[in-house]
């Protein structure tokens, strides 16, 4: 027993030895991503148009971490045709305490208010998320909790569950709804696709997106530390920067719709890539 219990110690300490080391390599290696503080409004979340208004976002930082966007979008009333006015009167604001952190928008003036869009994150000691909570502002039943699990340092899968009403399991159009987003990257580092299910009881059904991310560059990404903004979530997940995304959404159809977009960045002497 003795033996047993020594060997179980010397197992137990290198094992913790091992992920304390790499959490702190994890940690290092976000710090050598450059800190971006202006981004042309046009690079901008997956599904934006891609003619946007030339306006600058701002960001700050405290101690290396992102806690304010400054500029953002307005709604305006869907019979001008104009998804948004942009704004430097908007910021998204990024309160950790803890390994807790609480992204919200505001508006600093009295001119108009906008919705907070309050999300609320639970990180991990490599300042990972493992778990996002989203509230619905119409109905309880749409207040979304994610669980992010991660493979080898890299996010996996994330598991989307609601507050479902109770079901019939006997009747076969009744069911609890879940959703399931599973991540695959290459070998350096970088995303190549997301599939995202609709799940019935746990099961995948035909209701699925499936994102492709392509044509990386060589260029440390500056969206590491975005992981927080919804907009940045993809692009802050690889090692370089995809310049070339196509969105597979197979709605009760085997027929997609399909949404394509490119970019062309520039490039300083070094390789890096120029965003301000």
């Amino acid at each position: 027993m003795k033996v047993k219990y020594i060997l179980f110690s010397i197992f137990f300490s290198l094992f913790a030895f091992s992920c304390s080391r790499e959490e702190e390599e994890s940690v290092k290696l976000e710090e050598n991503y450059p800190l971006l503080m202006k981004l042309d409004s046009r690079i901008l979340d997956l599904s934006a148009p891609i003619i946007l208004p030339d306006y600058n976002f701002y960001f700050e930082y405290n101690d290396q971490k992102l806690t304010k966007k400054i500029g953002g979008y307005v709604p305006t009333a869907a019979s001008t045709g104009v998804g948004g006015v942009f704004s430097t009167k908007v910021f998204t604001s990024l309160v950790y305490q803890d390994n807790k952190v609480t992204v919200e928008d505001f508006s600093n003036t009295s001119e108009f208010t906008i919705l907070k869009n309050s999300k609320y994150f639970t990180l991990n000691n490599s300042n990972k998320i493992i778990q996002k909570e989203i509230p619905d502002r119409t109905s309880t039943y749409w207040y979304k909790k994610q669980s992010f699990i991660y493979k080898n340092e890299y996010l996996d899968e994330i598991k989307t569950t609601l507050p479902n009403m109770p079901f019939d399991p006997n009747d076969p159009n009744d069911y609890v709804v879940t959703f399931s987003e599973k991540f695959y990257f290459d070998n350096s580092g970088n995303l190549v696709k997301t599939e995202y299910f609709e799940q019935h009881n746990g099961i995948n059904t035909e209701n699925k997106i499936v994102r492709i991310f392509s044509d990386y560059d060589s260029s440390l990404n500056p969206f590491k530390r975005f992981t927080l903004l919804d907009e940045y979530f993809y692009r802050s997940l690889s090692k370089n920067n995809f310049r070339d995304y196509k969105e597979y959404d197979y709605h009760y159809s085997n027929i997609p719709n399909v949404n394509t977009r490119n970019w062309t960045f520039n490039y300083d002497a070094k390789g890096n890539i120029i965003l301000n």
